[in-house]
């Protein structure tokens, strides 16, 4: 017999900055690109910019600032006002963590359906 267990009332996981940074680095870098393929259209096409070539280009603050004609301090506080931002947009909208609700949800309807089948 076929046993699963589905959930009512999930709480949906909420993005915060001290949650983003308490987790190793990969998982806020995934955390943050996963906010950024949601909110980018909210971003200043100066922070879209920057945080493409600081995480998608992998480029360093150096990098950044001599491209930009910067210095690397006004690289590395808008890197950190945009990872602010999204975390802001997330804590204020929550389409991440609905996104998250709606896919847990969908797995178990899935297995579920698994179940059923004879």
């Amino acid at each position: 017999m076929c046993k699963i267990k589905i959930l009512d009332n999930k709480k949906p996981p909420v993005y915060t900055h001290s949650a983003l940074y308490e987790d190793d680095a990969l998982k806020n870098r995934v955390k943050l690109n996963d906010l950024y393929d949601l909110y980018s259209p909210l971003l200043t096409e100066r922070q879209r910019d920057v945080y493409e070539m600081r995480y998608f280009s992998d480029l360093s603050l150096a990098e950044i600032a001599s491209s930009l004609g910067v210095s690397r301090q006004a690289v590395h506080i808008l890197t950190n006002r945009t990872a602010d931002r999204l975390l802001s947009l997330e804590k204020k909208l929550g389409f991440a963590a609905k996104v998250l609700t709606m896919e847990d949800r969908i797995s178990e309807l899935e297995a579920a359906m698994r179940c059923l089948k004879p």
